[in-house]
This record gives C-alpha cells, sequence and structure tokens, in this order.
C-alpha cells in the first residue's frame, strides 16, 4: 500500500519514541515532549490539539486522585499496614496476606504509592524473620498491578485510556469493564504466585547487610594528623572535592556526624574522613604526603556511624539521564550517593560522573532529619520504618473511613468520580490532613506532560491515517479467524509494547489502532478498549514497563532473568484469561 509523507512522519516519530524510552536516550518526559514537538513542527499536529491534553477531565482526575489518595494514606499512615507484620507468620502465610491486602487496597488507591510505602516494611519483615526480601518484593509489585484493574481509578493507564476516549466523544468505561475481569486475574494471579512464582523466585541477600558486612569494600575511614596540611582549609581549597574514583562522603568530628560534607566545610585536627568508591584510589590517596592516615582500630558498629538508607530512581524522574555531579544530588535530598546498582551489579567508576538511569537502586548516607519511608516524584527513599504502628485520633479514623466510602461511590458511579474527588480533597485540606505544600508535593509535572503529550500522539495517529493502516494489518492477519483472533493480536501486541515502554506510551500507539479496528469491522468499541487497557497494564516480563517493577527491581536484587521466569507464565495466564472473558462477556464468539 502507499503511504503519504505524513503517515511515513508519523510512523518515524513513533519507532524514535519507541527506541528513545527502551533504550533510555532522554528523561521519558523530555522524550515525549521532543516527539509532539516533531509533530507540530511537522504540520500533523496543531498547537490547539497537543494542548487539548491540558483540558482533558480524565488527565485532571488522574492528578486529583493522587493527591485525594496520598490524603488517605496520611491519615491512617503505617497502622494500615501494621497487621501484615507479625514476626510469627510463616512466609507462605505473609505472602499470601501480603497479595490479599495489596490487591484490594490497590483497586482504590494509587498503586505506585503503595509499593513505595510497602517496600520498607516488607524488607524490615524479611530481615527480622531470616527470610529473603526477594521472595516478596516481585509478588508486591504483581498484586499491586493485578489488583489496580479491579477498578477504573486503580491505575492511572485506565484513566489515560478514558481520557483518549473522551476525546472522540466515545462512551467511556466504567465499573463492570474493569470489576469483573479484574477479580479474575487477581485471583488466578495471585494463586499462580502463592502455589509456582514464590518457588520461581530467587534467594538474594540484602544489598544493605551486603554493604555492611563488606564495608571496608565501600568506604574507608580516615584521620587527620596534627601536623596535617589539610588543617584549616575547606574540603573544596584542600583538594578533596573531585578526587578520581573517591568521593568524600562524611566527616565525624567529636560525637557530631557531617554528611552530606558540603565544599565549603573546613577540616580540623582530629577529624575523621570517610571515603567511598575505588579503595585502591583510596589508599593511593592516603600515601600522599598530606597528612591521611588509616585509624588503629575501627570506628564502633558501622550501623551506629552511618545512616544507611535505600532508594530507587523512578520512571518519570527529573534525574534520569543526568550526571550525579549535574544533578546537585546532595543538596537536594540531603544524602550522599555511596554505590549504584543496576541490573543486579554494583556500578563501577566515579560516582560523580555516572549517568542517572530509571530503576537505579542508590545506597545512601542520609541525614538523621529525613522521615523514614519518605517519597518525593523523583526519587523514592526506601529506609526501614523506625515504627510499624502509631496513634492515630478516632475521629480521623472516622474522618478516612468517610473518604474512602466516598471515593468508592464514584468509583461505582453512584455520583460523578471527579466531583466526587474535588469534594474528597476539599474536605482534606479544611481538616488540616493535607496543606499547599502537600498538593504541591504529589503534583508530578513530569507526569502531566507525559499524559498530555500521549494524548497528542495518539491524535496525531488517528488524524494521519497511520492508526488506520496498522489496524488494516492487524484485521488481515486475523480476518479469517474472526474478530478474537483479531482482538488476541492486538492484545498481544500491546502487551509486548508496554514491556518495552511505559504503559502510558504503549496505550497512547495502540488506541486509535484499537479504534480503527472496531471502524473497520462495525463492532463496539467496548471490548478492544478493555483489551488494550488490560494489555497496556500487564507488563510482568520486565522491570522497565511498569513503575512498581522498577521500584523493587534494586532492593530485590532482580535480574531481567528473574521478571522473565517468573512473570513469563503470569503472562500467559493472564493473556488466555483476559481474551477469553472479553470474547464472551462482550459477545464476540
Amino acid at each position: 500500500m502507499d503511504l503519504t509523507f505524513a503517515q511515513y512522519f508519523v510512523f518515524a516519530v513513533v519507532v524514535f519514541l519507541v527506541l528513545a524510552l527502551y533504550r533510555e536516550w532522554f528523561n521519558p518526559s523530555l522524550t515525549f515532549f521532543i516527539a509532539t514537538v516533531a509533530l507540530l513542527l511537522g504540520g500533523i499536529l496543531t498547537p490547539s490539539e497537543l494542548l487539548r491534553g491540558l483540558s482533558n477531565q480524565q488527565i485532571v482526575l488522574v492528578f486529583l486522585l493522587v493527591v485525594v489518595t496520598a490524603g488517605i494514606r496520611a491519615i491512617y499512615g503505617s497502622a494500615l499496614f501494621s497487621g501484615l507484620f507479625n514476626p510469627n507468620l510463616k512466609p507462605k502465610q505473609f505472602l499470601f496476606r501480603l497479595m490479599v491486602f495489596v490487591s484490594s487496597i490497590s483497586a482504590f488507591l494509587n498503586n505506585t504509592p503503595i509499593v513505595a510505602f510497602m517496600i520498607p516494611y516488607v524488607k524490615d519483615w524479611a530481615q527480622r524473620t531470616g527470610n529473603p526480601a526477594s521472595k516478596f518484593l516481585i509478588p508486591l509489585s504483581f498484586a499491586t498491578i493485578l489488583g489496580g484493574m479491579i477498578t477504573v481509578i486503580g491505575t492511572s493507564t485506565n484513566l489515560v485510556l478514558n481520557g483518549l476516549i473522551a476525546e472522540y466523544q466515545l462512551p467511556l468505561l466504567g465499573f463492570k469493564d474493569f470489576f469483573f475481569l479484574g477479580v479474575g486475574v487477581t485471583v488466578f494471579g495471585g494463586l499462580y504466585l502463592y502455589f509456582i512464582g514464590y518457588k520461581l523466585l530467587p534467594s538474594n541477600a540484602d544489598e544493605i547487610d551486603a554493604l555492611r558486612e563488606n564495608l571496608k569494600e565501600y568506604i574507608v575511614e580516615t584521620d587527620i594528623t596534627p601536623t596535617s596540611k589539610l588543617i584549616g582549609k575547606t574540603v573544596k581549597d584542600a583538594g578533596l572535592r573531585n578526587l578520581k574514583d573517591v568521593f568524600l562522603v562524611e566527616i565525624i568530628r567529636d560525637d557530631r556526624v557531617i554528611s552530606p560534607v558540603s565544599p565549603d566545610e573546613v577540616i580540623e585536627t582530629g577529624d575523621a574522613l570517610f571515603f567511598a568508591g575505588n579503595t585502591e584510589s583510596i589508599y593511593k590517596l592516603i600515601r600522599e604526603d598530606n597528612g591521611l592516615t588509616i585509624p588503629k582500630e575501627t570506628v564502633g558498629d558501622p550501623e551506629e556511624q552511618f545512616n544507611f538508607v535505600e532508594a530507587v530512581i523512578p520512571a518519570n524522574s527529573a534525574l534520569v539521564g543526568m550526571r550525579i555531579k549535574d544533578s546537585d544530588f546532595r543538596k537536594k535530598f540531603d544524602s550522599s550517593i555511596i554505590a549504584i546498582h543496576r541490573n543486579g551489579k554494583r556500578v563501577p567508576g566515579k560516582v560523580g560522573e555516572m549517568q542517572i538511569s530509571a530503576g537505579d537502586f542508590l545506597l545512601l548516607l542520609a541525614n538523621d532529619k529525613r522521615a523514614n519511608g519518605n517519597h518525593e516524584s523523583d526519587l523514592f527513599f526506601l529506609s526501614v520504618p523506625k515504627k510499624v504502628t502509631e496513634k492515630k485520633s478516632p475521629w480521623k479514623k472516622v474522618f478516612g473511613l468517610l473518604c474512602f466510602g466516598l471515593l468508592i461511590s464514584g468509583v461505582v458511579g453512584l455520583f460523578p468520580l471527579f466531583d466526587v474527588c474535588l469534594v474528597i480533597l476539599t474536605l482534606l485540606v479544611f481538616f488540616g490532613v493535607l496543606n499547599l505544600t502537600d498538593i504541591r508535593r504529589e503534583l508530578d509535572l513530569s507526569l502531566l506532560m507525559i499524559l498530555v503529550c500521549s494524548l497528542a500522539i495518539g491524535v496525531a495517529l488517528e488524524k494521519s491515517g497511520t492508526a488506520k493502516i496498522m489496524a488494516t494489518v492487524l484485521i488481515d492477519a486475523g480476518k479469517n479467524f474472526g474478530p478474537v483472533a483479531v482482538l488476541s493480536a492486538l492484545f498481544v501486541v500491546t502487551i509486548f509494547l508496554t514491556a518495552l515502554i511505559t504503559n502510558a506510551a504503549a496505550v497512547a500507539i495502540v488506541f486509535p489502532i484499537a479504534m480503527s479496528i472496531a471502524q473497520q469491522m462495525s463492532l463496539s468499541y467496548t471490548p478492544f478498549f478493555v483489551a488494550i487497557a488490560y494489555a497496556a497494564s500487564g507488563d510482568f516480563m520486565t522491570p522497565i514497563g511498569y513503575q512498581t517493577n522498577l521500584m523493587v527491581y534494586g532492593p530485590g536484587g532482580y535480574t531481567f532473568k528473574d521478571f522473565m521466569r517468573v512473570g513469563g507464565p503470569l503472562t500467559i495466564i493472564y493473556t488466555v484469561i483476559c481474551i477469553g472473558f472479553i470474547s464472551y462477556y462482550y459477545n464476540l464468539i
């Protein structure tokens, strides 16, 4: 078939988008922005079409739900999770209770913060009971993904899809389109993880424990001699700021810990300087005539000297693609990076020169004032909580139940969900649960750019006719076997696409194709939209296609093979159930 210039151009932009996201050439939000600007400059999109997503109610709803669910979490805090972590539970009992709980709650609360909040507790329970956390973190992620498909608000992908549907004034997907199939895949997926997946999961050592056991590999302590020429100089003037393969992470002065170390910090007599990096380079520095010596005996217990914290770089982080030395990391997060782990291995080389990637697992020395379990949009802190329970006033618990009840009423359609979220947000602010600072912290501008650009890319695919051509190819491949075969082909293409790139990008690319398939085959749009909703969120085979997979990737010490080994069979089960149910429920058979 003959393609027009516009179709060639749009197809090239989509290929660029997929490759750039997969290879991490740029930050995800920047990648989407570049793609949409290219479509604008190429004459495919108009400025109004590019910005249409800013007025899309479903896109605004995504952010309302993020803030509302953050408020509900703030009301209950860690008490919401405390019943799960009985140290007397057997591993399989803990696994079952964990999956049931998180899959249920992720149907109503944003699943990314749930996983961020749960990881420290899971790791703490595993450490206290002597079980490897790697046996539970992939099930934690998978259970939230499955549970998130029970309702339209369980994952932002569903809301993005509804936003795309709304652009064409088509019937939105509702509660019944998700609930029955969502419960089905959650139950069967949970049974698979309990009976089979658990056996396939690796038993990996905890990264923090490994760091403490091999402390000298990462950190070397040095003392300042009374005659050292470094005394009285700032860290920068002493030449300790930009060392090759070496990084000054901490100074201990009497009983005071100075971390992170400012370049203007003045070195004093009796200081203990702690360097991280290549130990050979550290010892080479010490051999220079600068008054640095190795202490004759170690200084106390490492756990008392260092406040170790784990952190994960989320997919939408503005840090992705930046060099650490250019990120102002220490000032922004009040922490120093000790080591970076990627794909299950420590990244070698000078810390400051390392480029940050999505999913990087960081080992940090953090300031004591940073709260355990705290997270920001650019970095999720996964430090182990000090307390599993905390007291909440009775009225707050009642208020939390009221907010949760209102949210459910919007989900099931008793009241407009958008209006319900506005009411809940107003109540949260009025009763002091949230303030403007909290709201600003929860708003992710990178996510907003991705969602707005996703809608624009979908418009370009449909407007140029590229989606129609792709749909024709799928129809031709399955027309001899009926609509179920075409639906299956669309589902498989989407699920493999989302395994390579983000689910928002996947649903933006395949939505116009699904719409065109329904039009050309004179069938209802709904079954094809439901199919791509489930397929776009069904990434169990890789850690890069879904945010929660990335978050457990480093803390669990997993490899790509672990996700493929455990997630491959689950993907097959998930696909068969989804295609079978959709075909029967929507009368495609």
